[in-house]
């Protein structure tokens, strides 16, 4: 929701979790792991479901910025984040 809204970028959302909670990684780095197109079709099902418009949001951004554009995360070298070919 902060990336929607615009507060701050994936970057900063991670850096600022990964601070506050100790984690070694942030939520949208988790992200580009499991997968974007994951994190799309949770945002439409939830938005479907309760008619929230921030979860349409959501996912409408996850479609247009990324997903449409073949950004789908670790597993295809971009997502939030870019990733070299030879990272595991």
């Amino acid at each position: 929701m902060l990336l929607v809204k615009g507060i701050a970028d994936p970057e900063t959302i991670d850096k600022t979790w990964r601070i506050a909670t100790g984690a070694p990684i942030g939520p949208f780095r988790i992200l580009d792991v499991v997968g974007i197109n994951t994190a799309y079709n949770i945002s439409l099902a939830k938005a479907e479901a309760t008619g929230d418009e921030m979860y349409k949001k959501i996912a409408d951004l996850l479609k247009t910025e990324y997903i449409d554009k073949g950004k789908l995360g670790k597993e295809t070298g971009e997502g939030f984040y870019k990733y070299p070919s030879d990272e595991s």
